[in-house]
């Protein structure tokens, strides 16, 4: 029997996926899970749609069958069945048992229209239409959005005339994709099958600039396009199918400027700031390539991956030196560097320009994919190219950025010419590009294994357990699953294999851990596997832990801790089988 996600957790995505049908970035309802009621908070707490249970506290009624990020399914200790389910993105339809539930929609502090049958209120320019209607004991109910009241109150009348049970069950059908896994314990199990929910929320339609199907992070708070997120989501979005993957991939070339320059971030309108993040498309593109041997989306990716590292080339390396900066903005208090992915690390505390271990590591693991990329297409001088490319990045490296005393990799002040001493998984990265020889590695699997520096129950933290700035702050010093993920890749190419074991082992299991106590995948990990992610600050204590637009805390279902989890599993189920 497939084990399904059935753990109701605060804050998990309530969604309409892109798989399933139209969804927009500009116009699709979204809503996360409430703890104090069957129900959601819908764009921003600004409305809710619960169940008010008759009698007894809900928690002590309820059995959960299934809780998936667009379909929820129960029971109570009657054996009376509820619903909520995603009609399509602006209508949530379900019903409960009259005789233990109500549904009920609320919004605060908003125009509020009542008639016979259901209330609607207005909410910027807005319309939420709610109706319910009694029936075989039951009280159907649902929910529609839109600009104009006339058809939001017409959709949500004809929602209430669907048979929603066909739909449900071919919802489910959903989950035939989750592999069930020999090397994973139920809880694991469990958890694969919620990660695959929630790589399903995220994927929106084609829409202004994207030309194919495309992914955010989690769509509370983060709606937008991501750059080296997207590539991460690749390794999980494979297993739902390999084209969903590649559209995925290639999103990143649709929010392309003719230079070359890629956004960091991007709506379908375009992109706001003039930063990137870090380069991994190349590696990303050929992992795809081996899964696949799709030689025609090598051919259709390529030129534009090639003006991407032209322009970091001219634009990030300002003393030619084969070292490449993050640019790094003085006047943000709490990320200055955005660009580098590790928002708020302490690395930028001081706004030096800095050759960067991390930007020159991802740059040399680019130069060697696409030499690989070139050889598939038989462009043998531009392999050559990118050879010669990365023999200069890794001499320079190891030159200039290794501490041989020591014995890890740091950042170097352009200025002052001192390394800049923060010890964070960054100077790990070089075991991920395949740069340090095989005694470096040694010397950075010793940091790796300690339990005082790297060694920690969950592994790996975003700063040194030893460092003096290692806090429990986001990339101050929680866990990131992206660095995990890399960093035992690395580890396996240098034959750290046990090592590389321990990572994915004690990575799944917590994550698995934190999903069956909180129904939930977390943006970021305690190290030290003590306290609930939603313990953690994030830039600073949490303000509202649910408001998307104040501080919260640590995203819950968030999109590259589950696609990577997806992609460890996968990666020791097929180890295990060889």
């Amino acid at each position: 029997m497939k084990l399904l996600p059935d753990v109701w957790g605060k804050g998990a995505l309530f969604a309409y996926s892109g798989l399933d049908g139209e969804n927009s970035f500009y116009n699709s309802m979204c809503g996360q899970l409430m703890a104090e009621h069957i129900g959601m908070y819908l764009d921003g707490v600004q409305a809710e749609l619960y169940l008010r249970i008759k009698g007894t506290p809900w928690i002590e009624e309820i059995a959960f069958s299934l809780v998936a990020s667009d379909l929820i399914e129960g029971t109570f200790n009657n054996n009376k069945e509820f619903k909520f389910l995603f009609l399509s993105q602006n209508t949530i339809t379900g019903f409960c048992p009259a005789e233990r539930a109500v549904p009920i929609f609320r919004v605060d502090l908003a125009e509020e229209k009542i008639f016979e049958g259901g209330k609607a209120f207005l909410i910027g320019d807005k319309w939420y239409v709610f109706v319910t209607k009694e029936k075989n004991d039951n009280i159907y109910f649902s929910l529609v959005r839109d600009t104009d009241f006339d058809t939001a109150f017409k959709s949500a009348e004809d929602a209430l005339n669907v048979d929603i049970e066909p739909i449900a069950n071919e919802r489910k059908k959903y989950f035939d994709v989750v592999p069930e896994l020999k090397t994973a314990t139920d809880i694991e199990q469990k958890t694969l099958s919620k990660c695959f929910s929630v790589m399903k929320s995220q994927v929106y339609t084609a829409e202004g600039k994207f030309t194919t199907r495309w992914t955010t992070p989690d769509r509370i708070p983060h709606r937008r396009w991501w750059l080296w997120d997207s590539v991460f989501h690749t390794f999980g979005n494979i297993y739902i199918e390999p084209q969903l993957a590649y559209d995925t991939l290639h999103s990143i070339l649709d929010v392309e400027d003719p230079d070359g320059f890629i956004p960091h971030m991007s709506t379908p309108e375009g992109y706001i700031y003039p930063h990137t993040q870090p380069p991994i498309i190349a590696w990303g593109l050929y992992k795809l390539y081996e899964n696949t041997n799709r030689k025609d989306w090598v051919e259709e990716m390529y030129d534009g991956i090639k003006l991407f590292l032209d322009w970091i080339i001219k634009n990030r390396d300002s003393n030619d030196n084969y070292l490449y900066e993050w640019y790094v903005d003085p006047d943000v208090e709490v990320c200055r560097c955005g660009e580098s992915g590790m928002d708020n690390t302490p690395r930028f505390d001081v706004v030096q320009l800095m050759d960067a271990i991390d930007f020159s590591c991802y740059m040399a693991n680019e130069m060697r994919y696409m030499e690989k990329l070139s050889l598939i297409l038989g462009l043998n001088d531009e392999a050559q190219k990118y050879s010669e490319l990365y023999e200069k990045i890794k001499e320079q490296i190891n030159l200039n950025l290794y501490d041989e005393k020591d014995g890890r990799y740091y950042d170097r002040e352009l200025e002052s010419g001192e390394f800049r001493k923060v010890s964070t998984p960054s100077g790990l990265l070089p075991l991920f590009a395949g740069v340090c020889s095989k005694e470096q590695a040694q010397r950075l699997v010793k940091d790796i294994c300690n339990p005082e520096t790297f060694g920690t129950p969950m592994p790996i933290p975003t700063v040194s357990l030893d460092d003096k700035y290692h806090s429990n702050d986001y990339w101050r010093g929680t866990v990131w699953i992206c660095y995990n993920f890399m960093v035992e890749q690395g580890l396996r190419e240098y034959g750290f294999i046990k090592e590389a074991d321990r990572i994915v082992d004690s990575t799944l299991a917590n994550i698995a851990h934190w999903y069956e106590r909180e129904g939930c995948t977390f943006e970021i990990y305690d190290p030290q596997n003590r306290l609930c992610p939603s313990e953690l600050d994030r830039k600073g204590p949490s303000l509202k832990p649910l408001e998307p637009y104040a501080r919260i805390m640590a995203v819950r279902d968030f999109g590259w801790t589950s696609t990577l989890y997806v992609a460890m599993a996968m990666e020791r189920e097929h180890k295990s089988n060889t």
